[in-house]
């Protein structure tokens, strides 16, 4: 019986793509990428890339080119969802919701400024546990701040490394919502298969308010 539904947040909650469409651009009019002829579109063909192996995305886009400076990530580019604020209402009447999220400082204000913040009663960032995802033990914090159990619980994720992979090693139930980038993943082995996959948040409703 499922008592608590984590989510990430990037490409769960949140589409980014007008972020990495304004980063690959910064990027490839830095002076090192103008010097190696890279185009926008090669560094975000290299970023899809990365995903597909299960490797960071833009570091592994700087190490192969040798880049000493990054694009920053303008996180206000972010956007909500359009159906996310329906659905986490309803998800909300029925579950305790929660966030096990790789996110920068902020994240508390961000949900709020987003409108959803009163629908989750535990955030999980790494900013302030001092923990990064794929580490289990971001996982076991918000379970344990939940006072749920790891059988009692599912994460929804985009990320099969992420997010698939140390959910279900812990137990829970796992949520592949393929939007993004962690969408050209592949299940490397049956530790990253999904319990369920859907493509987007509105799949949830038949998902878990049957």
């Amino acid at each position: 019986m499922l008592r608590c539904l984590f989510f990430d947040v990037g490409y769960t909650l949140t589409d980014e793509d007008a972020v990495w469409q304004r980063r690959v651009r910064e990027q490839a009019e830095m002076a090192e990428a103008r010097s190696l002829h890279l185009t926008a579109q090669d560094i975000y063909r290299e970023i899809e890339e990365a995903s597909r192996q299960y490797k960071p995305q833009y570091r592994t886009v700087m190490e192969k080119y040798h880049f000493t400076q990054a694009a920053p990530y303008r996180g206000e580019l972010e956007t909500l969802y359009p159906d996310a604020p329906r659905v986490l209402k309803r998800l909300s009447q029925r579950y305790a919701l929660g966030i096990i999220a790789n996110q920068a400082r902020g994240l508390e204000e961000r949900l709020t400024e987003w409108g959803i913040r009163p629908y989750f009663s535990v955030v999980a960032s790494s900013w302030e546990a001092g923990v990064l995802k794929p580490d289990p033990a971001l996982f076991r914090f918000a379970l344990s701040q939940a006072a749920c159990a790891p059988q009692q619980a599912a994460m929804i994720g985009d990320r099969l490394d992420n997010d698939v992979y140390p959910a279900k090693a812990l137990g829970m139930k796992t949520v592949w919502i393929r939007q993004g980038f962690g969408a050209l993943q592949a299940p490397k082995g049956p530790a990253y298969a999904p319990d369920y996959t859907v493509r987007s948040l509105t799949e949830l409703e038949g998902l878990f308010l049957k």
